[in-house]
């Protein structure tokens, strides 16, 4: 009865983790400039937050924080984000695994040269 119960409250906590995970915010900012190399962007980017606002914030800090001094929030998402750029495009996406937000960046970026920037999954 003990190894159930002790089964029971492992999986309980495991299903609790996960679905905190799936819960909470990432955001991607970014100081990006018409004409600039797309692998020059500076950015931040933000995973793990309770909130949209708290993400966005997240990453606004992490973008400030490398001496970007023009950064913006361009996107917030809840699974896996990414953020594609060229010298004139950019796109953003997200998606439940990183391979699919970054073709959902790519293709939102329309061009060919389009480079994925920057993705993570929260």
């Amino acid at each position: 009865m003990r190894r159930f119960a002790a089964t029971l409250l492992t999986a309980a906590a495991l299903g609790l983790a996960s679905t905190a995970a799936a819960l909470s915010w990432g955001a991607i900012a970014v100081d990006d400039s018409y004409g600039e190399e797309a692998a020059g962007a500076g950015y931040g980017f933000a995973t793990e937050f309770g909130s949209q606002r708290e993400a966005a914030a997240g990453a606004m800090d992490a973008c400030q924080s490398e001496d970007n001094s023009d950064c913006k929030v361009v996107f917030t998402f809840k699974g896996c984000g990414a953020y594609a750029a060229s010298r004139v495009n950019f796109g953003v996406g997200s998606a439940t695994t990183l391979a699919a937000a970054e073709k959902r960046a790519l293709a939102d970026c329309d061009g060919p040269d389009c480079i994925v920037v920057v993705s993570d999954c929260e």
